[in-house]
């Protein structure tokens, strides 16, 4: 009796690991889906399509130039210090900022391709985020 009691707490135990594994990898996708959506509304002008840059302002997915998370909010909120970007506080709260950031970070640690991350998945289906991605949380 007391061997299937320990089974059943090792089963559920692993189930709600697992479940709990699964939602965070929905919420991550979720982050990274809606700042690539957010990206496309406001940044891929300057910064370009998949973050690579372009003539008016820099990459964002290269890894030798992440910011904090910190950093990034402050960046976005109150715009460069020389003025190169425009404060977006006006426009985008810190939830938006933070889902942006995910998208960012995703192109910056080369765990997304470029393109849309509902259609870059397998078989053309939704971006899976890899195990243990992000690390900024």
């Amino acid at each position: 009796m007391m061997w299937r009691t320990l089974m059943l707490a090792v089963v559920t135990c692993s189930l709600f690991a697992q479940s709990a594994a699964a939602q965070d990898s929905a919420e991550v996708y979720k982050n990274v889906y809606n700042g690539w959506k957010w990206w496309h509304v406001y940044c891929y002008r300057c910064h370009g399509m998949n973050a690579v840059g372009g003539t008016l302002a820099p990459n964002l997915s290269d890894p030798n130039e992440k910011l904090t998370l910190k950093d990034f909010l402050s960046r976005v909120r109150n715009g460069s210090a020389d003025g190169a970007m425009q404060p977006w506080d006006k426009l985008l709260d810190n939830k938006q900022i933070t889902q942006l950031y995910y998208y960012v970070m995703a192109r910056a640690d080369k765990v997304l391709p470029p393109g849309r991350p509902d259609e870059i998945g397998p078989k053309g289906g939704p971006w899976i985020p890899p195990k243990g991605w992000p690390k900024f949380k």
